[in-house]
């Protein structure tokens, strides 16, 4: 895991309401961050910020499962991926271009495009095919829907968290 400013190729980072189409998926790229950073400082206070931040917003057990999902995937991309990840730290408004990826393969995962996912995560991860990848997602999209109904009905008409 990298942190990073710029990903080689790109002139500007796209941001994180350009890329995530709702509360959930961008609770699910904080998530991500948190753990990401987790990894490489090897500081429990991140994993912990992770969960703080998905309880406060959903609750002890709906946020303790979308943590638990998010570090699945984050897991299996340690795991699976040839290369660094390169990320941005939690609350800011860039997206990398990895991260970009991530937040496409889960939108995939989300609306069933299980095809998609497969071709997506051997991408992500440099691989023909990447199995834990693809399993690790299909676990976490139903706990990031249901986070996206319930933050859906929570928030106000117009308002997002990012």
């Amino acid at each position: 895991m990298n942190a990073s400013s710029n990903p080689s190729g790109h002139n500007r980072m796209l941001t994180v309401a350009e890329v995530c189409g709702d509360d959930a998926d961008v609770l699910a790229l904080s998530v991500a961050r948190f753990v990401a950073s987790g990894y490489m400082t090897s500081d429990v206070a991140c994993w912990d910020a992770a969960f703080d931040g998905a309880e406060r917003l959903l609750g002890c057990s709906e946020g303790g499962r979308l943590v638990s999902g998010m570090v699945g995937i984050m897991r299996t991309l340690r795991a699976e991926r040839e290369g660094d990840w390169q990320f941005m730290p939690a609350t800011c408004c860039r997206v990398t271009a990895h991260e970009c990826a991530l937040v496409a393969l889960i939108g995939r995962g989300r609306r069933r495009l299980w095809d998609e996912v497969g071709r997506d995560a051997a991408a992500i991860t440099g691989r023909t095919e990447a199995p834990r990848l693809v399993a690790a997602v299909r676990d976490a999209v139903e706990t990031i829907n249901a986070a996206a109904r319930q933050l859906g009905e929570a928030r106000p008409s117009g308002t997002a968290l990012h």
